[in-house]
């Protein structure tokens, strides 16, 4: 049910009384009358009226009194008629001056009482309404602004916590945020970086480098480079550097974000490598030099070797032909000829070199096959059993990869003697 709207009467004429109620009547208002200011104020303080009629000259407490103890003040929830004779126009500009807007001139009339009642519960009713209004907007701006305020704190947490350097700019090249560990890099609290441009931070002669690679990123290009920056600390680091542009809600371009990523440690590590890798090559080059030289001394060796064998071992074998005699002296003269010869052929570096698998007893009896020697020769010379000689052969065969084939075991040796 809507509430009455309360109309308190201010005025000790009984005529004023009953024209007012006349006036009021059908309005639908809850009438209260009071016959001067200090009964106007008692009415007050037991409910407060949204309009009150007041006359100015009356006993007791006069309206001007009234006025100056109520104090009218633009949200007071009431508004106040002054009533008033011909002649009180000085009345009047005191009323004004009091906060009054609204005035009557007795006699009243009724319609000019009916309209300004009316109008007067409407404008404090419209004020309530905005006054209402108002309320809930300052209320939702607060709650929206301490979203807003919740927001930038979490941003502001979730860009600190990154693991490096990170700031964003507006298109202009004004930084607009950045973390501690940018700030501190900078040598700056961010509020001294906040709201200044590259050029006004003085970023060590970079700023005009920096404005151009800028330029770059808000034409829509993703912008990553290497570059060299001195921090606050003093000492040079390389860094690899990440930009992007960024769009507002129209999907214009608003500005770019960037962040530094330290390669200090990683630059060091390929150039330890390079250096490393260059020692490594002047190494292998030492050791190829080496290499040769030990080729080529060997080789000298083994020239020189061999000619030895030639010039002072063979003559003297070919005089113990003619000396020695029987069967046994001869057969080992024999074999020391073909060790010789063996020595320096290629056989005994081919079969050394491709089947290392070889025991020294295999190699002996691999030599006395291939200068033709039957298994009980082979027996006598080495001192050992028959059965321990074909032992060997065949496990000579087995090795050799000749078991189960139908090759001969001396052509066999014999085509590695003679192969190059």
């Amino acid at each position: 049910m809507q509430k009455k709207p309360k109309v308190l009467i201010i005025d000790d004429e009984t005529a004023v009384e009953k024209a007012m109620k006349k006036a009021l009547k059908n309005e639908g208002y809850a009438l209260s009358f009071a016959a001067n200011g200090k009964e106007g104020l008692e009415q007050m303080r037991k409910e407060v009226p949204d309009l009150i009629f007041l006359d100015l000259k009356m006993p007791v407490m006069g309206g001007i009194e009234f006025l100056d103890t109520i104090a009218i003040k633009p949200d007071d929830p009431y508004l106040v008629v002054v009533i008033t004779g011909h002649g009180d126009d000085r009345e009047v500009e005191d009323s004004f001056k009091r906060g009054v807007n609204f005035f009557l001139r007795k006699p009243l009339s009724m319609v000019e009482v009916t309209c300004l009642a009316r109008r007067c519960i409407q404008v404090k009713a419209t004020e309530a309404e905005l006054r209402r209004h108002r309320d809930q907007l300052e209320e939702l701006v607060e709650e929206r602004t301490e979203a807003l305020r919740d927001q930038l704190f979490f941003q502001q947490q979730l860009i600190d916590s990154m693991p490096f350097p990170l700031f964003y700019k507006d298109r202009d090249g004004v930084y607009l945020g950045c973390n501690n560990l940018f700030a501190e890099a900078m040598g700056e609290t961010r509020e001294a970086i906040v709201n200044k441009t590259d050029k006004d931070l003085d970023r060590r002669g970079m700023a005009r480098e920096l404005q151009r690679r800028d330029k770059n990123v808000l034409r829509g290009r993703v912008n990553a480079y290497e570059s060299r920056m001195i921090f606050e600390d003093g000492v040079r680091h390389d860094v690899m550097v990440y930009k992007s542009a960024f769009s507002d809600s129209r999907g214009e371009v608003a500005g770019m974000v960037g962040a530094l990523l330290d390669i200090s440690d990683r630059k060091q590590y390929e150039e330890d490598i390079a250096s490393r890798t260059a020692e490594l090559e002047d190494a292998n080059m030492a050791l190829r030099v080496l290499l040769k030289q030990v080729n080529t001394t060997r080789t000298e060796m083994e020239e020189k070797v061999l000619s030895n064998i030639k010039d002072l071992v063979l003559p003297y074998l070919d005089y113990l032909d003619e000396m020695v005699t029987g069967e046994k002296p001869v057969f080992f003269l024999q074999t020391l000829r073909a060790n010789l010869t063996k020595v320096t052929s290629v056989f005994s570096k081919r079969l050394s070199s491709r089947y290392i698998g070889l025991s020294p007893r295999e190699i002996q009896i691999a030599n006395l096959v291939r200068l033709g020697k039957t298994n009980k020769d082979s027996a006598r010379m080495l001192n050992i059993t028959k059965n321990a000689v074909e032992f060997h052969r065949n496990n000579l065969r087995r090795k050799l990869g000749l078991k189960n084939k139908k090759v001969n075991l001396r052509s066999y040796l014999l085509s590695l003697e003679k192969s190059k």
